[in-house]
């Protein structure tokens, strides 16, 4: 599969003739750019450059790259010098964008006010089709309804779905001519065209007659339409909702198609254009109806929607259209109407491998978010490996020579360890004692899983409180901390890391000394305390439902910590047992029937959830009398939400084999490795 080498951008929006390639080495890219920089003008160039296979004609893409006095539609940076022009080439700004592709052979796909041969190549069209543009402005037009209406979204899919979607290919006569279509937009346009036209015997133009063939293959065809368009909605509301609901949104919703009705008279065409009414059809597990969405969601569940039908639709195009070529996901501010809750399990649903996003698309991750670019690479390390990521930052220039602004891309992988190295060898010894502290949170971080990192409010715990939980990790993946490293530890966090801020420190003769101790601390974790490699088997947050094969009885429960294991190179690997809350469980429809007393328990799992073990949910239930539920039952019965997937199935794919003690014992039950 292609994979995007490198962007070229010149002269083009914000970008001039002097910033180099971006280089992408086939990974993908996660870019932070302040406001103004030109972060959006990436977007724009790779949209403006696929796109281009879509125009019917060459002045279409000309359009874009002649100056601003004879084009409105002119995107060259607006600071380009003309080129002169030379025998058959006119005048130009040299402005154009070229992307490049790894494998064999390399392609390359270019568009200039001289190269527009793109708009004719087949692999490029399919590189349209199989990719997607998301920006803030596309899914705002989800927002965008009066509130007297009906939610139609007709014009958001002629604009930004359609053209993007292959529909069976069928065939269209028109005045004699024989074509075959299968884009959905190239087929809605032919439709809007009607049926063709023919002369009477008085010699007037009119409509094709009623009994032509010419007029029924045109039905036909707007019937294949219809019936194509139906079943793209169908696909939606079969998988949309699921998707939203792995989003952390308990929602249901539906489309409804109208199809589109074509009217003839003996002279004139129309139609009745389609309409696709979005409705809430469940909110919070409560059926409901409503018709007019914008007026009772919030922005950020709107968003979330939007999302969600998006990523169906890729969704399809992985299951129908997409062949072996070059697929990406440009994302530009995507996030910013959803909560920091929202935006994680968005990041979680984008970047867990067996959802297949990152296998099957290059992710362009665009930000103006500081905040939010920090969290993804936090998310990043978490689900992949960050040498599949390049990592920029983008910044407003000014350059004083031409006293004009200008776009600075840097690498965004230096680290904090190389700032606080350079702010040492030019003696700013709180600049880089900043960054040690930095280097250390970040070290230490990337060594603990999340449930040890957070508050329950979502808060980072305090350094001192994540080391303590290091120390405890190593000693049980059997790589105890040295005394000496714990020792080296507190030294450096009441000489160097505490104290940095207060001034009067800094002058102290020894403070140097303690600066190369606190380089010597972080050198001494990351040779010989390697980050544990850990597989996530179910995230937290994932809720499971128990129901008995045989008997009315289920338990549905949510896990509070993630179930993972973890491993040390050369050491044993250690299977990482999640706490779990239970939410919710009845006996022949009876809720929280205690089984054992045969009486209602009087705990209120509402008000104070019952947390336990992974292990003793499932002990605790093999173990009622009459009940027949084996360690093996349980999990094989034990459903993942929104998923395919039952425990039995993760923890053989992980190789985990839950098994009672010898002699059995009902209050153990231990966990092993196959």
């Amino acid at each position: 599969m292609g994979r995007i080498d490198t962007i070229e951008i010149n002269n083009f929006k914000f970008f001039d003739d002097k910033l180099k390639p971006i280089n992408l080495n086939g990974k993908h890219l996660l870019l932070f750019g302040e406001n103004g920089s030109g972060k959006s003008s990436i977007y724009w160039a790779l949209y403006t450059l696929f796109e281009a296979t879509l125009k019917k004609n060459d002045n279409e893409i000309k359009k874009y790259f002649k100056h601003l006095s004879q084009s409105e539609q002119s995107l060259i940076n607006i600071h380009s010098k003309p080129i002169a022009s030379t025998g058959e080439i006119p005048e130009h700004y040299n402005s154009y964008i070229k992307v490049l592709t790894n494998g064999n052979p390399v392609k390359e796909y270019e568009i200039s006010l001289l190269e527009h041969s793109i708009r004719t190549n087949s692999t490029a069209k399919e590189i349209n089709q199989a990719s997607d543009f998301i920006s803030y402005k596309v899914l705002y037009k989800f927002q965008d309804f009066w509130n007297g209406s009906k939610m139609d979204l007709s014009n958001i899919f002629i604009g930004y779905i359609l053209p993007y979607i292959n529909f069976p290919e069928k065939d269209l006569i028109r005045n004699g001519i024989n074509e075959t279509f299968s884009n959905a937009s190239d087929m809605f346009e032919e439709i809007k065209k009607g049926p063709g036209t023919t002369t009477n015997r008085s010699g007037n133009t009119i409509q094709v007659y009623k009994n032509s063939n010419e007029n029924r293959v045109f039905n036909d065809f707007v019937n294949h339409f219809n019936n194509s368009f139906q079943d793209l909605i169908d696909f939606i509301n079969a998988n949309a909702p699921d998707i939203l609901s792995q989003l952390g949104y308990d929602i249901n919703f539906e489309l409804k198609y109208k199809s589109l009705v074509p009217k003839k008279d003996k002279v004139y065409y129309s139609f009745e254009d389609f309409s696709i009414e979005f409705i809430i059809t469940s909110y919070l597990g409560k059926e409901i109806l409503i018709h007019r969405p914008q007026s009772f969601l919030n922005e950020a569940k709107i968003t979330a929607i939007a999302v969600a039908i998006r990523l169906t639709i890729l969704k399809k195009r992985i299951n129908k259209e997409a062949g072996d070529i070059l697929k990406f996901i440009v994302f530009d501010d995507v996030m910013i109407s959803l909560d920091m809750n929202n935006r994680d399990k968005l990041i979680d649903y984008l970047l867990n491998p067996l959802n297949g996003y990152t296998e099957d698309y290059q992710f362009i991750f665009l930000t103006h978010d500081k905040s939010f670019y920090d969290f993804v690479i936090h998310k990043i390390n978490k689900w992949s490996s960050p040498t599949n990521w390049v990592f920029k930052e983008m910044y407003v220039g000014f350059n004083e020579t031409n006293d004009i602004e200008e776009p600075v891309i840097i690498d965004g992988e230096l680290s904090f360890y190389s700032k606080a190295k350079k702010y040492y060898k030019t003696k700013d010894f709180t600049a880089s004692a900043i960054y040690i502290r930095k280097s250390l949170e970040k070290i230490v971080s990337e060594r603990l899983p999340n449930e040890l990192k957070f508050k329950t409010d979502g808060k980072f715990i305090s350094l001192q409180k994540m080391w303590e939980h290091i120390v405890e990790r190593y000693n049980s993946l059997g790589k105890p901390l040295t005394k000496d490293i714990q020792e080296s530890f507190s030294q450096t966090k009441l000489l160097v890391l505490n104290p940095q801020a207060h001034f009067q420190q800094i002058a102290s003769p020894l403070y140097k000394i303690e600066l190369d101790k606190a380089f010597a601390l972080i050198d001494n974790i990351q040779k010989n305390y390697p980050i544990p490699n850990s597989t996530i088997i179910l995230d937290k947050g994932a809720r499971i439902k128990f129901k008995h094969p045989n008997i009315n009885y289920s338990v549905d429960f949510e896990l509070e910590t993630s179930f993972s294991t973890n491993s040390l190179k050369g050491l044993d690997e250690q299977i990482r047992l999640p706490k779990c809350k239970i939410l919710h469980w009845q006996f022949k429809g009876v809720d929280f029937w205690n089984v054992e007393k045969n009486e209602v328990t009087n705990y209120d799992v509402k008000v104070k959830p019952l947390t336990l073990k992974l292990n003793d949910i499932i002990l605790m239930n093999s173990s009622k009398k009459g009940m027949e539920i084996s360690v093996d039952s349980f999990l094989e019965n034990s459903k993942v939400y929104s998923s395919l997937w039952n425990l039995k199935e993760l923890c053989d794919k992980s190789k985990i084999l839950f098994v009672p003690t010898i002699p059995p014992n009902k209050y153990e039950l231990k966990t092993t490795l196959i």
